[in-house]
């Protein structure tokens, strides 16, 4: 699979599917989702966390795949480039977190 690439400052969505022990799951519908971008050894905080929603387009909370949305004023005062994370957890009574790796560039039309 290619590293999705994050242009900082545009409308973001990255398709993830979620796994426990390698298996899909269902993620209930009430459940809170939050993603947030950090850097790769996980001490740097890029973004702010964005509550997720079951009702994005693509998403599939019952068969795990979450459509991670980030909007323009959620990155736009990112300055670095390279790989970093997006750290999805899913807080169903009990949190459990994942990280997909990205590529964050810098867009150059203004």
């Amino acid at each position: 699979m290619a590293t999705p690439l994050i242009v900082t400052g545009d409308d973001i969505s990255v398709a993830v599917t979620l796994k426990k022990n390698d298996l899909t799951f269902d993620i209930p519908l009430l459940s809170t989702v939050t993603a947030r971008i950090v850097s790769t050894n996980h001490k740097e905080v890029y973004s702010g966390e964005v509550v997720q929603s079951n009702s994005t387009p693509g998403a599939d909370w019952p068969n795990s795949l979450v459509v991670v949305e980030f909007a323009p004023a959620d990155t736009n005062t990112i300055t670095y480039q390279g790989k970093a994370l997006i750290e999805v957890q899913v807080d169903d009574n009990g949190k459990r977190t994942w990280f997909v790796t990205v590529k964050l560039i810098t867009g150059q039309i203004s």
